[in-house]
């Protein structure tokens, strides 16, 4: 039986493909620090996430105790770029699992992602575009290129963005590799009302860092509210995923982001359960496989585009059923965690 351990979670892609893995018949077990407020489970602690002195020896003496339990899995697939303590991060990698096949989930902002997104023509704002000056941007970037070339044996992009970075770091990524959603559990389900309900799941509390465009995306539910105020238009963030689930049972539409080229895994859950989805797809992108036949309206990070696209919808409400099955149709051919997890499974056998 294959052994796989998934260091670190990211909006539930480890979740959902551990799930899959084990009906597979593999063992697959998480280690982390936990997703903070979306409460996903993880089968080996690396410690408390917070800060102080006294979680940061939590984090230390609980990843010093598993140290012995990484070395006994086949694969190590990380979703982050530093999944351990910065201490015990290169003694893990060159010598406790030195060994071990090692998989990179390119999901999150790695240094790599971070210096060449602000190449395109819009990108998400990051805190460390203030807090690294350019010397210390160049530092992490070479530093974490050193690591993925020793220590990892393959790179699996998520979105269109990450292997468009690792490209140009001179690496050689996999083909992008699409979310993995239970679609059996994530399906549609019949509304408690008939009123349209438009939704924008919010993940960040600190609005200068808007990762998703959460401003401007707010500011066109309040141009829309007016004209359609039979319309309801949602902001919602801070959810467990199982409250998410259940809320966004009875919505029609999801805003997801407006600053991607692609779109991420809370528009994926959307596609599994029929939602119509507004989030990332540019031209560019549907060059890239599965993303040729996404059925995601791009948006663009402006107020007027936004509410354009979103209008369109609300003036053809009679195509919201047939927008609604093309959004299954697609999650079940390509997002479903099965057929995901063969995909990795093929990978991890290629090693």
């Amino acid at each position: 039986m294959m052994k796989v351990l998934l260091l670190q979670e990211m909006s539930g892609v480890h979740t959902e493909l551990r799930k899959a893995l084990r009906e597979m018949n593999m063992q697959a077990d998480i280690a982390t620090l936990g997703d903070f407020f979306k409460g996903y489970n993880s089968d080996i602690n690396l410690g408390n996430p917070g800060i102080g002195y006294k979680n940061a020896a939590n984090r230390f003496y609980q990843q010093i105790k598993n140290i012995g339990n990484f070395k006994k899995y086949d694969i190590i697939q990380s979703i982050s770029p530093a999944p351990y303590i910065s201490f015990l991060d290169s003694i893990i990698d060159d010598f406790a699992t030195k060994n071990n096949k090692k998989v990179f989930i390119a999901a999150g902002s790695d240094p790599i992602y971070l210096n060449f997104v602000r190449e395109l023509d819009y990108f998400p704002p990051h805190i460390h575009f203030d807090r690294w000056t350019d010397e210390e941007r160049q530092i992490h970037y070479k530093k974490f290129i050193k690591k993925l070339k020793n220590s990892y044996n393959k790179i699996v992009p998520v979105c269109w963005e990450y292997k468009y970075a690792m490209q140009k770091a001179g690496l050689k990524p996999e083909d992008v590799i699409a979310f993995p959603i239970d679609t059996n559990k994530n399906k549609p389900v019949k509304k408690d009302n008939q009123k349209i309900k438009v939704f924008h799941p919010l993940n960040r509390t600190d609005l200068n860092y808007d990762f998703k465009g959460t401003l401007l995306i707010q500011k066109a539910f309040e141009n829309l509210a007016i004209k359609y105020p039979e319309v309801e238009f949602i902001s919602k963030g801070n959810m467990t995923h199982t409250e998410y689930n259940k809320f966004t049972d009875n919505v029609d539409i999801i805003v997801d982001q407006c600053y991607s080229y692609s779109y991420g895994m809370s528009a994926a859950y959307g596609l599994a359960k029929g939602k119509i989805v507004l989030s990332g797809l540019e031209d560019i992108v549907k060059q890239e496989k599965h993303y040729a036949e996404c059925p995601v309206i791009n948006i663009k990070p402006t107020v007027e585009d936004i509410v354009e696209k979103l209008e369109k919808l609300l003036q053809q409400r009679e195509k919201i059923t047939q927008l609604s099955d093309e959004s299954r149709c697609f999650a079940e051919k390509y997002h479903d965690s099965i057929k995901v997890a063969k995909k990795y499974l093929e990978l991890y056998q290629s090693i």
